[in-house]
């Protein structure tokens, strides 16, 4: 049986998609602006600490948000299967707008002393537990509220919303520091693009409080609501943990290609830190475009098809791009590196996250892609970053995390095997 619903409400596609996607963009958004401000709140919250220290506690606080993700993600996710998916995302953006204004309008140290770093902290955590709760609700109504044959392009749009706000995030980061002088965005300029996510934040409530709720409650059901999380680590564990896995390799590319590679221009190859926020919109406006167009083509070829053709690419691919980065590098040659790249990092992760949900039950659905793409992304995709940066370090090679990325894809191809491919199929 389908759970699809049709709008009774009036809204247009483009609206439930605009309406689910804005608090995906805006999670993005706020971790983007977050990690291009995180020397200026370095100095304001931690004024005691050396130059060094301030830049890591201000890193460390900013971390907290990945630890609590997957509690989130549990949390609501299991909310979203007992009480609804409208009022879970109702719930999530609410909380991030909470942050947002938190971070805004938060005293500095020379204000508050310690209450000072505190509200930032408390901040961050809450942040973290409505990000990882706004992925699995988010998805699980895009796909409910697609037909059989648009599932994999409604949900494409949750990805695309990442990289949208990546790259928003980056841009507006990157007109405060251009347009004000450095002392102005030291003192108040660092506050600005959190409070423009204030003001997107109720935009995106009252959009979603026009949604139709999608999970329809039947007496003869055979999982009860109340028993998703129970269900997802029983009955449904062996779907789980392959579901985890086949997540892994879409997982630690994206970390690598859109948060790592930039990094590892500006330390390894010595390019501009500009060349690097460049490289990083190149490859998230990459991401926006691929996305959609990766989902068109797992509706009309298959889930199966597209995830292991661009997951192979991948694994060829990674180390000859990084290899001519290193022997040329330059800003054409990050970009282009950082696009191509791109492109299968999308083709990785879209059809397998419509293939996960559409092989869980419906009151399981959005508790099962908190546990399989919340926690992949947040252990084996967070962590990326620092494995790759250790494996650089420890080797001497430039080159290393592309194996690293090449033996992630290749581990992520064994669990699709056993994952049935439900193209076209209606939803149970």
């Amino acid at each position: 049986m389908s759970t699809l619903v049709l709008s009774k409400s009036g809204l247009t596609k483009k609206h439930v998609i605009a309406a689910t996607t804005i608090g995906t963009a805006l999670e993005f958004y706020d971790f983007t602006i977050y990690s291009f401000f995180a020397i200026q709140i370095g100095q304001l919250f931690f004024p005691g600490a050396s130059p060094v220290n301030q830049f890591l506690l201000s890193i460390g606080v900013f971390g907290v948000g990945f630890v609590v993700r997957p509690l989130g993600g549990i949390v609501i996710g299991a909310y979203a299967d007992r009480a609804g998916r409208k009022k879970a995302m109702v719930l999530t953006i609410m909380l991030m707008a909470l942050s947002c204004a938190m971070i805004a309008c938060a005293p500095t140290y020379a204000v508050a002393g310690l209450a000072a770093p505190f509200i930032v902290l408390t901040a961050r955590l809450i942040q973290g537990f409505a990000a990882g709760g706004e992925f699995g609700p988010g998805t699980t109504l895009l796909i409910e509220y697609a037909s059989n044959h648009t599932r994999a392009f409604f949900a494409s749009w949750n990805f695309a919303a990442t990289a949208a706000g990546l790259a928003l995030g980056a841009a507006v980061a990157t007109l405060v520091n251009v347009l004000l002088p450095k002392q102005a965005v030291l003192e108040w300029g660092w506050r600005i693009p959190f409070l423009l996510g204030i003001v997107a934040a109720p935009a995106g409530m009252l959009i979603r409080k026009r949604l139709d709720e999608t999970l329809v409650v039947h007496s003869t059901d055979a999982v009860r609501p109340q028993g998703a999380l129970k269900a997802a680590l029983s009955t449904h564990v062996k779907l789980t943990i392959l579901g985890t896995f086949a997540e892994l390799g879409g997982s630690v590319s994206v970390y690598i290609v859109a948060f790592f590679l930039p990094s590892h221009a500006v330390r390894a190859l010595h390019l501009s830190p500009t060349t690097a926020v460049t490289s990083g919109i190149v490859s998230s406006l990459a991401l926006f475009v691929a996305a959609p167009l990766a989902g068109i083509l797992a509706d009309r070829f298959s889930r199966k098809r597209v995830l292991v053709a661009s997951r192979v690419a991948m694994l060829l691919l990674v180390y000859p791009a990084f290899a001519l980065l290193g022997a040329h590098p330059s800003v054409m040659s990050l970009c282009v590196v950082s696009g191509i790249l791109a492109v299968l990092v999308a083709g990785q992760i879209v059809p397998v996250l419509v293939m996960i949900p559409e092989l869980f039950p419906k009151h399981v659905r959005a508790t099962g892609i908190a546990l399989t793409y919340v926690v992949s992304a947040s252990f084996f995709g967070g962590f990326s970053p620092f494995i790759a940066s250790w494996l650089v370090a420890q080797t001497g090679n430039p080159l290393a995390p592309a194996w690293y990325v090449a033996a992630a894809c290749l581990v992520s191809l064994v669990p699709v095997i056993w994952l049935k491919d439900r193209t076209g199929e209606a939803l149970a």
